[in-house]
């Protein structure tokens, strides 16, 4: 057995002793006042605890409190695993032309979230974050304790600064300082880049200090409105724009790093990180040993409370000691049923749900991300995240089912939900499940002009079309067959003449049902069986946080899924 922090034995239990020296070797008071036998014999009741007995039990309970404050333990299991040798600062810009809204719903709302992917997915590097626009900012020293940064960061707001101008040379010097690591030193930038345009001097010194500089560009080429506390930054009678800083290529490039614009899944952000991983290959720092202990300090402190109740009682010193009947009925009735439960805190339950959900295990993934919202009020991501689970296992009813109950305030929450809920629609088939789907994709894009559902739905339309078609067929055919049976006598007579028309009439109303062959809706219903099958799989494929662009491939014969 150890001690984790013996300290508190150094501190607390030498004064703790002197002052029990003190109590212990007072008399009481009526005793300065009476000889010894004299005063024994005047005593209420000498059968009680004295006052020195008393007072030696609260010398063992400040005794047993102190031992059980340094944290008795016993090793259980040690293991030694690779420290990373990969270090990487994030920069995120918090410059007044963040606040843009070209990008729903801001740039500096996609830069966090942006952020927050980067972190659940850099699960072997250490990450510290800054914050920068006219000055700079550390948000987070560099950790690889991914729970708690990730927790930090999701208070982080950088839409609540909005500072005036953006200096790349502080950030530079800035991060030179924070940079400790002997190894490839990187920076990653979330940012629109500012206004300026000449990145030379910048470049100039990131080669001197050998600071590789990833850029994650935010924005869009077309910019938006410049805004300020809600309303248009106005300069000559005109709102002012802002767009993406196309200089901000080079000056990544010229450094050694690399640059990427924004997507609305997480393409970029594994781009980025695969370009650093690629770099870093091979590098580490060392080996830590880490112990996992069995905790002891509830022994002492189970002794301590007990005894502390034993002082406090008064209880006399009896001869005999009477046991309640009822107390022994209640021991042998409800000694042996009782049983404690014990849940498990929210934090480990929702490590455990994303733990099933690596190992490819979905089915509990779904239940652990199930409670964890249960728990927390019904939580919208984490019933999102259950659905997902369930979705990865087959079970898209399920699924569709949880993704119908979801309500949030949260705008691409509910866009992603309606999104991927159109496509456990479209894994179910049959007539009704595709035009719900159709329904809900149309749900979504207006939430958000989605050029990616604009084309699931452009797909599930042309499956549908096929599918009413094969059942116009169908129906035309066993008409057909039934008219041919009752005029099998006379093919050319009058009433078959009229049967012609009716048919002709009827093909000739479908002819006019049917999109034009130049629209894309007639081209996506013209795709093979072996097309529609590929489309299905691709979206049975699609993962947990990303959606995934279908893309029919005319010439190979399949489909690409590529996530965007």
């Amino acid at each position: 057995m150890t001690f984790l922090h013996p300290e508190f034995f150094y501190l607390m239990l030498p004064p703790v002793l002197v002052l029990f020296y003190f109590i212990l070797t007072q008399k009481e008071p009526a005793a300065e006042l009476f000889s010894g036998p004299v005063f024994e014999r005047l005593r209420v009741n000498e059968k009680r605890l004295s006052l020195r007995q008393r007072n030696l039990i609260y010398l063992a309970v400040f005794v047993l409190l102190i031992a059980a404050m340094s944290q008795p333990v016993i090793t259980e299991a040690t293991a030694v695993v690779k420290s990373p040798h990969t270090a990487l600062t994030v920069a995120v810009d918090i410059s007044a032309s963040m606040q843009t809204e070209d990008v729903y719903p801001s740039r500096a709302a996609v830069a966090k979230a942006k952020l927050l992917a980067l972190v659940a997915r850099a699960k072997r590097e250490r990450i510290g974050v800054l914050a920068f626009g006219r000055d700079v900012y550390a948000v987070v020293p560099p950790t690889a304790d991914k729970s708690a940064l990730t927790e930090l960061l999701e208070d982080f707001a950088p839409d609540t600064y909005a500072e005036k101008g953006t200096d790349i040379m502080a950030l530079l010097a800035a991060a030179k300082g924070v940079m400790s690591n002997p190894g490839r030193k990187n920076l990653l930038l979330l940012t629109d880049g500012g206004d300026g345009r000449n990145f030379s001097e910048a470049v100039a010194y990131a080669k001197a200090q050998k600071l590789h500089i990833y850029i994650l560009g935010i924005g869009t080429a077309e910019g938006g409105v410049l805004q300020q506390e809600g309303k248009p930054v106005m300069q000559g009678g005109e709102p002012v724009r802002t767009v993406l800083n196309p200089s901000l290529r080079s000056l990544a490039e010229s450094t050694g790093g690399l640059y990427v614009e924004m997507t609305m899944g997480s393409r970029d952000v594994a781009a980025l990180l695969s370009e650093l991983r690629r770099h870093a290959e091979g590098g580490e720092a060392g080996t830590k040993e880490i112990r996992r202990y069995g905790q002891l300090y509830i022994l002492p402190l189970g002794v301590a409370l007990f005894l502390l109740l034993l002082a406090n009682a008064s209880m006399s010193r009896r001869e005999r000691v009477a046991v309640p009947p009822a107390l022994l009925l209640g021991v042998l009735l409800f000694g042996h049923t009782a049983t404690l439960r014990a849940e498990p805190f929210d934090y480990e339950l929702l490590e455990s749900a994303k733990g099933f959900y690596e190992e490819g295990d979905y089915a509990r993934a779904a239940r652990a991300f199930y409670r964890y919202g249960v728990h927390n009020g019904n939580d919208p991501q984490a019933m999102y995240d259950s659905a997902h689970a369930l979705y990865r296992a087959g079970k898209y009813d399920a699924a569709a089912a949880l993704w119908e109950r979801i309500r949030s305030k949260d705008r691409m929450l509910q866009f992603s939900t309606l999104h991927n809920l159109g496509n456990a629609r479209a894994m179910l088939g049959g007539r009704e499940n595709l035009e719900a789907a159709i329904k809900v994709y149309q749900k979504a894009l207006y939430l958000q002009n989605d050029p990616q559902t604009r084309e699931n739905m452009a797909i599930v339309r042309g499956r549908l079309m096929r599918l009413v078609q094969a059942e116009r067929r169908r129906t035309a055919a066993a008409a057909t067959e039934a008219g041919g049976e009752h005029n099998a006598s006379d093919a050319s007579s009058p009433a078959n003449g009229g049967q012609n028309a009716s048919a002709q009439k009827e093909t000739s109303e479908g002819e006019a049902a049917r999109p034009s062959e130049a629209s894309g809706e007639a081209k996506t219903a013209a795709m093979s069986d072996y097309e529609a099958a590929m489309w299905r799989q691709s979206l049975q494929r699609q993962s947990r946080t990303h959606l995934y662009k279908i893309t029919p491939d005319r010439t190979g014969g399949g489909d690409h899924v590529v996530p965007w």
